[in-house]
């Protein structure tokens, strides 16, 4: 009875110099083609960078970045669109302002419901984008600071409908 081997036939081997060389021109040369006030986040650009440079590596070993490296761009437009919707999903990780959240974060005496009413992006010191909320109690009409500085794995968004019934 043989058994089937599911060994690669190839070694995995990391980036190259030269491949990366060649991916980085690619990206900048793509997000020169995008408007100037396109206004993509950091960590968007940085996510796009990381999917932008699977392809390249794969198409560059596999033969097929030929059109590319021969002056033939694609349309602003699509390297646009592709950009725009990772922007759209890096934005709904989190929730927005005006939205109701639970907290449960560190601070147990404080823990419950919640109105996002600040949020704050902000570099560590290794360059990573993190975000920080502003959380606030309605009272008397108005939204009253509760909480600042809290992270987003301390709170998780309420549906919909809980917004409606509190106010």
């Amino acid at each position: 009875m043989s058994m089937t081997n599911i060994e690669p036939t190839h070694r995995a081997e990391p980036p190259s110099e030269s491949e990366s060389e060649q991916m980085e021109a690619a990206f900048q040369a793509a997000l020169e083609q995008l408007p100037p006030n396109t206004g993509l986040s950091h960590a968007v650009r940085e996510r796009a960078r990381a999917l932008f440079e699977v392809g390249w590596i794969s198409g560059v070993r596999t033969g097929h970045t030929g059109p590319a490296l021969a002056g033939v761009p694609l349309p602003p437009e699509t390297f646009s669109e592709a950009l725009a919707s990772l922007a759209a999903r890096s934005q709904d990780s989190g929730p927005g302002i005006g939205q109701l959240v639970s907290y449960h974060g560190t601070h147990q005496r404080a823990w419950g419901r919640y109105w996002v009413t600040g949020i704050e992006r902000q570099f560590s010191r290794w360059g990573r984008e993190y975000v920080l909320y502003r959380l606030s109690e309605y009272r008397g009409g108005v939204f009253v600071t509760a909480l600042s500085g809290v992270h987003v794995e301390s709170i998780t968004a309420l549906p919909q409908y809980w917004q409606r019934s509190t106010l």
